[in-house]
């Protein structure tokens, strides 16, 4: 994280809340722009300029807590670069669609909140990809849309019973990763200069050190960290975001304790039987 005051952060974290704001009053004022073109419903936009006098500040503010955020760090330049600017061009255009519909040049109006709609659903996008990785609405689709977007193929669970002949990492570890942490430690979003999408990333640990001490689970960072209380500042997941269950933790301590290998099977780790009955249960 960047050397930057509690109260800037603070006023970076506001962005979260404000950029629903503009998304709401654009998103309503195309919708009654559309909803006034239909016959007896010319007077569906009257209160057009009501709505873009509170989207013009409340799109600029947004802007401005946006860019406090990202002087946080931690995370993806490519995205953050377009989620920025893209940003910053969606409030321009607002100010511009507010001009226009002020000097009731309709057709320059239309035009402009068109315009401001797509660079503001792009924009959207980029952010939200930022949040919660780029394939956040597609990694769960079905197969047709996956592939019409772009998006990886989804991982198929293990089948019943042959768990113990896969990677423990693979089958145990790392579906408790990307349930709980992945969404603030990926390669779109490595807080802390920290990854869990993979093995590689998991043992290089962040900008604190090792996230895992192989054999000692209660050495391990990432183990400490979880246990700390929910309210703790230094508590991961943070409050708000999954948290592991006992069960979850448990066989993340065993399999640390075991080695912390990326590629010994379940079989080969011969787990005591109460792990073995959490992990037979997951794959059921």
């Amino acid at each position: 994280m960047a050397d930057i005051s509690d109260f800037a952060q603070f006023i970076g974290r506001l962005h979260l809340l404000l950029l629903h704001l503009p998304i709401g009053f654009l998103l309503l004022l195309a919708a009654l722009e559309l909803v006034a073109c239909l016959p007896g419903l010319k007077n569906a936009n009257a209160s057009a300029g009501y709505i873009l006098a509170l989207a013009v500040p409340a799109s600029w503010l947004t802007v401005f807590c946006g860019w406090q955020l990202a002087r946080t760090g931690g995370y993806d330049e490519h995205l953050l670069f377009w989620h920025r600017w893209l940003g910053v061009a969606t409030a321009g255009l607002v100010l511009v669609t507010a001009v226009c519909h002020r000097f009731r040049a309709t057709p320059a109006y239309r035009l402009s909140l068109l315009v401001t709609v797509g660079v503001l659903v792009a924009a959207s996008h980029y952010g939200g990809s930022i949040t919660h990785g780029r394939d956040f609405l597609t990694r769960h689709a079905p197969a047709p849309l996956r592939h019409l977007f772009g998006g990886a193929s989804a991982s198929a669970p293990a089948a019943k019973g042959d768990a113990a002949d896969l990677s423990a990492y693979t089958a145990v570890v790392q579906p408790i990763l990307d349930r709980t942490c992945v969404s603030c430690h990926s390669a779109e979003k490595p807080k802390g200069k920290l990854r869990l999408d993979s093995f590689d990333g998991l043992m290089a640990g962040g900008a604190g050190g090792p996230s895992v001490q192989a054999g000692h689970s209660a050495d391990s960072e990432l183990i400490r960290r979880i246990l700390l209380p929910l309210e703790h500042d230094d508590h991961m997941p943070p409050e708000g975001k999954p948290q592991p269950t006992e069960e979850e933790i448990a066989l993340l301590r065993w399999w640390i304790d075991a080695g912390a290998d990326g590629q010994k099977t379940v079989a080969e780790l011969d787990p005591r039987p109460d792990i073995r009955r959490l992990i037979e249960a997951r794959g059921r």
